[in-house]
């Protein structure tokens, strides 16, 4: 009997030890960039044999005022082995944007760093009217990989938008806010060896242009 408690209390200790080494852990990997219509971008491939959870987070938004009637479809693949391309396989898939048109405003004035409110005169452009949450994309100045999210709260008619959070990057008076953009959660299962995700915006020839971001989160050593 006291062997046994002995036993339960090792193994107890050593899961303990385990749980306690493990640490959250992020990885960008995809950052904001453009892809073109009739593209695919073949997203970076991330060793994930070690992690204890890993959850993918990916990001779309549109890029100009095309209709985008059959959207772009996001696959994430995993494979089991180390190196090599020809184990990949389609691991979950999700279509993002299909059917939308989307609406621009250009930011007329610099705000403060903690400011909330965006002045523009396009306001009242697209869904920019729309007052409620959603989720709005502020393209990144001077460089793509500089774009965020925002949640649009309100409107005022041709003057102003309000967003829930103040903007991390610091953005130009010519910063661009495009009125839709949406994103897709998944978590991988945790045999997975390696993870990519492509990205192909090739179901609409005649669609939009579009900004993508991958990243993913999770528990590792």
């Amino acid at each position: 009997m006291k062997k046994l408690i002995l036993m339960l209390v090792v193994i107890f200790v050593c899961a303990s030890c385990l749980q306690a080494q493990s640490r959250p852990w992020s990885v960008v990997l995809d950052d904001w960039a453009l892809v073109g219509t009739n593209t695919i971008r073949e997203g970076t491939v991330q060793n994930i044999a070690s992690w204890q959870s890993t959850t993918i987070y990916i990001s779309m938004a549109v890029a100009s005022t095309t209709v985008h009637t059959d959207g772009t479809v996001f696959h994430i693949q995993i494979s089991p082995r180390d190196s090599g391309d020809e184990t990949w396989m389609e691991q979950a898939s999700y279509t993002m944007g299909k059917g939308i048109t989307g609406s621009s405003t250009t930011m007329s004035a610099i705000p403060n760093a903690a400011s909330l409110t965006i002045t523009t005169s396009g306001s009242n452009t697209g869904r920019f009217d729309d007052d409620g949450i959603r989720t709005i994309f502020v393209l990144g100045s001077p460089t793509v990989a500089n774009s965020e999210l925002c949640t649009l709260v309100s409107h005022v008619a041709n003057t102003s938008i309000t967003i829930l959070d103040a903007l991390t990057n610091t953005p130009g008076t010519s910063t661009v806010f495009w009125d839709w953009a949406e994103t897709y959660i998944y978590e991988l299962p945790k045999q997975a060896n390696r993870v990519r995700v492509l990205v192909d915006n090739t179901y609409d020839p005649d669609g939009s242009p579009i900004y993508t971001y991958c990243a993913i989160f999770g528990q590792r050593p």
